[in-house]
């Protein structure tokens, strides 16, 4: 089971939102399990199992996707805004009734099943590694998708790739002029397409003449 752990100072269980924050990477937003109303927990809990849940990288996509039934709510407002055409998202419904936390990664244990806890700043650091990125770049960002990449951040590991390739592809035709040096290619002027018609006429009417 993805995105749940426990804190290390209280062993409290939690859900990790985010794992890490925009210009704040050492620090996490999670969900104190036990702070769960029925009707929340109704709601979150079979999302975090479902598929959905499990496939994202971070569960806060997944909450913010997903709306509260909150019409009947006894607070005139919140209920006016469920009503309303955007209503409101449980990470919305969340913010607002002060369940979701800020904490540091080093104090939050990450307990997936069948694997031995981590810290989830360091679990943090592997992901990054195998991303290409720094931890700061595992942070939401506006063209964050839901497997946790980033436009910019392909858009750059494009880049970097492709001048890897370019020094490759340099270095590879280098050596073939070295072991053939027939091949590079010729200096001068070439020839302009009117050249070569002229050029063309000149001999046809060269043979033609009998010249």
């Amino acid at each position: 089971m993805k995105h749940v752990g426990k804190l290390k100072t209280t062993g409290s269980k939690v859900i990790v939102v985010n794992r890490t924050l925009p210009g704040d990477a050492m620090s996490s937003l999670i969900i104190d399990r036990d702070s769960l109303r029925p009707l929340e927990e109704d709601m979150i809990i079979p999302l975090l199992e479902s598929t959905e849940g499990q496939d994202a990288f971070e569960f806060g996509h997944v909450l913010g996707r997903h709306r509260m039934p909150l019409e009947d709510s006894p607070n005139a407002e919140t209920a006016d805004k469920a009503n309303s055409l955007q209503g409101i998202s449980i990470l919305e419904h969340l913010h607002t009734s002060g369940q979701l936390l800020k904490q540091a990664t080093e104090n939050v244990l990450m307990t997936e099943e069948g694997a031995d806890a981590v810290q989830l700043d360091k679990l943090n650091e592997m992901i990054a590694e195998q991303k290409g990125v720094r931890v700061e770049g595992l942070a939401i960002q506006p063209d964050t998708t839901a497997s946790g990449d980033s436009a910019k951040n392909q858009a750059r590991l494009m880049m970097a790739r492709a001048e890897r390739l370019e020094k490759q592809m340099n270095t590879l035709r280098d050596n073939a002029y070295e072991l053939d040096p027939d091949l590079r290619p010729k200096k001068g002027r070439p020839k302009k397409q009117a050249d070569y018609m002229n050029d063309q006429d000149c001999n046809s009417r060269t043979r033609l003449l009998g010249i």
